[in-house]
C-alpha cells in the first residue's frame, strides 16, 4: 500500500513536470511566432521611426528592447500581464532580428541569413537533447555565462560606438559560445526545478539565448562581406 502510494506520487510529479516543460515551449514557439510578426513589419517600422530619431534609431530600438525585457522579467509570474509584457518585448526583438536581417543581405545576400537561422535551429535542437538526455546540472556554467554575457553586452557597446567592426565579430563569437551556454544551462534548470509556476520566466531566457545566437550568427556570417 505504502509503495502504492509512492509510486502515484512519483506519477503525479512526472506529469506536473511534463505539463510544466509543455507550458515553456508553448510560450517559446509563441515568442517565435509574435517575433516572426515583427521580422516581416520591421520595414514598416524602420519607416515609421527612422525620420524621428535619425542617427539614433539603433539605439532606440535597443533601449525599448531593453526596457521590454526588464518589464517581462519582473511580471513574469502576473497574468495576464506577463503575455502582454512577454508579446511586447518578443515583437521588438522580432523587429530588430528583421532589421539585421535585411542588413546582411544587402551586403552579403541572403545565404548568411538563412544559414544563420539553420544553425540557430541546429544548436537550439543539439543543446536541448544534450540537456534532456545526459540529465546533468549545468550550473557550472553559470560563471563563465555572466562573464561572456558581461562581454557580449559592454563590447557589443563598444564596437557600435567606436565602429570597431572586427572588434564586433569578435564579441559576436563570444556571444554564441556563452549564449549556447546558457540555453544549455537554462534548459538543465528547466528539467530539475520544482518551482513549475514560471513557465514564462523559463521561455523568456530560452528566447533571450536564442535571439542572441541568432544576431552574432548573421554578424558572423555577413559581417566580412558587408
Amino acid at each position: 500500500m505504502e509503495y502504492q502510494q509512492q509510486w502515484q506520487g512519483v506519477s503525479a510529479g512526472a506529469r506536473d513536470r511534463a505539463g510544466f516543460i509543455r507550458s515553456v515551449y508553448l510560450w517559446l514557439m509563441g515568442g517565435m511566432a509574435i517575433a516572426a510578426l515583427g521580422a516581416l513589419t520591421s520595414p514598416l517600422v524602420a519607416r515609421a521611426l527612422v525620420p524621428v530619431a535619425g542617427s539614433f534609431f539603433g539605439w532606440l530600438l535597443f533601449g525599448i528592447q531593453f526596457g521590454t525585457l526588464m518589464f517581462a522579467s519582473r511580471v513574469r509570474r502576473r497574468q495576464p500581464l506577463n503575455r502582454l509584457a512577454f508579446a511586447l518585448f518578443t515583437y521588438v526583438s522580432g523587429v530588430i532580428g528583421g532589421i539585421v536581417a535585411l542588413v546582411v543581405a544587402q551586403g552579403a545576400g541572403f545565404g548568411p541569413v538563412i544559414a544563420a537561422f539553420g544553425l540557430t535551429g541546429v544548436a537550439f535542437l543539439t543543446l536541448s537533447a544534450t540537456a534532456f538526455v545526459s540529465k546533468k546540472d549545468f550550473s557550472f556554467l553559470r560563471n563563465f555565462v555572466i562573464v561572456g554575457i558581461a562581454v557580449m553586452f559592454f563590447g557589443g557597446i563598444a564596437a557600435a560606438l567606436f565602429h570597431l567592426e572586427t572588434f564586433g565579430l569578435v564579441v559576436s563569437g563570444v556571444a554564441v559560445i556563452a549564449c549556447s551556454a546558457k540555453l544549455l544551462w537554462d534548459t538543465s534548470a528547466m528539467l530539475r526545478t520544482d518551482d513549475f509556476s514560471d513557465p514564462a520566466g523559463f521561455a523568456l531566457a530560452l528566447f533571450v539565448s536564442l535571439f542572441n545566437i541568432l544576431i552574432a550568427l548573421m554578424n558572423l556570417l555577413g559581417g566580412r562581406r558587408r
